[in-house]
């Protein structure tokens, strides 16, 4: 909610400085909102590759796949059965 209000506060400045004409407060709430948006866009990056460890669906499937294969081939290997 704190960063709705900062984002509507970056706002309003900016059509104030286009108000009052003001071309140094509009690079300044230019330069805050690249700042913000490239700190947005980094966590959302570092969270979206965060998998906490699991799997997948698919590679869970493969990974069950592959092991019941290989028991298989074991299990074929010391009955001596082909």
């Amino acid at each position: 909610m704190v960063v709705l209000f900062v984002a509507t506060g970056v706002v309003v400045a900016a059509v104030a400085a286009l108000a009052l004409n003001s071309w140094l407060l509009l690079f300044a709430v230019l330069a805050i909102h690249a700042v913000a948006t490239a700190l947005v866009v980094g966590v959302a990056l570092r969270r979206a590759g965060d998998t906490g460890g699991k799997p997948d669906p698919v590679t869970e499937a493969r990974l069950e796949e592959e092991r019941e294969t290989s028991a298989n081939r074991y299990s074929q290997a010391s009955t001596g059965t082909s």
